[in-house]
């Protein structure tokens, strides 16, 4: 089971949005037991991002949280 720090390293490494944009995961109870969030980027890397998370939600739909104890992960790509 992957953690929620190695979900969001995931999605920011695949995504790899611009300085000054960071990836968030956010708890939510049932399944899957997260969702992510992005402000507004360039079409191409919202694509890229929604396309991530589709796959993301299939392959974890249940991450592990016991690191992040308030239920938010927020990284920039230079935080990777």
């Amino acid at each position: 089971m992957k953690t929620a720090h190695q979900l969001v390293d995931e999605i920011a490494l695949e995504v790899r949005p611009p300085k000054g944009v960071a990836i968030e995961l956010h708890e939510r109870s049932g399944s899957p037991n997260w969702v992510a969030g992005a402000p507004p980027m360039a079409v191409a890397l919202a694509d890229k991002f929604s396309a991530k998370i589709a796959a993301l939600r299939k392959s974890d739909p249940i991450i592990d949280w016991s690191a992040a104890p308030s239920g938010r992960v927020a990284k920039f790509l230079s935080e990777v």
